[in-house]
């Protein structure tokens, strides 16, 4: 019977993952479609930045699917956090060139580099004892907490950041696109994290952990295609004040008039 309930078990994870996929790839595709028509500096990267953050999840939910020997999954988790904070880190700073007294949020440019400096060789050393530590030693358990302790811990303190950039800025499409993409980093770190407690019991507990896990890939998912879909409305915005320019002899345009 536990044979079947872990059968059971893998297989929900696996339709959860793809559900996840498909929310990523047409997340993917609406933020790219957005961003073409965006004039703004700022809000066209943010939406680039989103669909090319929703590509790196699909890789990252494929990669979690292989064997935990094979070296591809822990690349795309080093992949994943260097490009979730990579894109956390630049929307801080847009939340903070558009608050009015450009406030760092919870301090946030003095904290990055120092933040950096430390979680790399905890990364590090966590990817080198779960590479050589047999998997269900004590080790190996202590390399997952450096692992994803650190990357989940970085992550978490960044989405705390955007919440209370998002408070401050006076820009309502930005403070919802900040708010959204903030939900989605939570839904990561829970989806890196969740499993954890379990990964030292049988396996069928270790099976739960990682379904339970994989809950949150179609969350962050659905969360990320709001992000970009929070970013529509400027397009729609620019596009129409686009058709409503009227080119004159000499070069110039003005408003047309209803």
């Amino acid at each position: 019977m536990s044979v079947d309930l872990i059968e059971a078990m893998n297989v929900a994870g696996d339709l959860l993952g793809l559900v996840g996929i498909g929310i990523f790839l047409f997340a993917a595709y609406r933020a790219f479609t957005i961003g073409k028509i965006l004039v703004g500096g700022a809000y066209r990267n943010r939406a680039f930045w989103t669909g090319g953050t929703s590509i790196a999840l699909i890789l990252l939910t494929i990669a979690s699917a292989l064997p935990a020997s094979n070296p591809l999954g822990s690349a795309a988790f080093v992949l994943i956090f260097v490009v979730l904070l990579a894109f956390v880190d630049s929307s801080i700073k847009v939340t903070q060139d558009t608050d009015f007294f450009h406030r760092s949020p919870l301090g946030w440019q003095r904290l990055r580099k120092p933040l950096y400096i430390i979680i790399t060789p905890l990364l590090v050393v966590g990817a080198l004892t779960l590479g050589f530590a047999p998997p269900s030693s004590i080790l190996a358990f202590v390399g997952i907490l450096l692992w994803f302790g650190a990357g989940g811990g970085a992550l978490s303190l960044s989405a705390a950041a955007m919440v209370v950039g998002a408070k401050r800025t006076s820009d309502r499409s930005m403070r919802r696109f900040v708010r959204m993409l903030g939900l989605a980093i939570i839904c990561m770190v829970l989806f890196f994290t969740v499993w954890i407690p379990f990964s030292p019991f049988s396996a069928t507990l270790q099976d739960l952990g990682s379904l339970l896990s994989e809950f949150f890939i179609p969350a962050a998912a659905y969360f990320l295609y709001l992000a970009a879909m929070s970013l529509s409305l400027v397009g729609r915005i620019e596009k129409q004040d686009a058709t409503n320019s009227i080119p004159l002899d000499r070069g110039h345009t003005q408003q047309a008039r209803p």
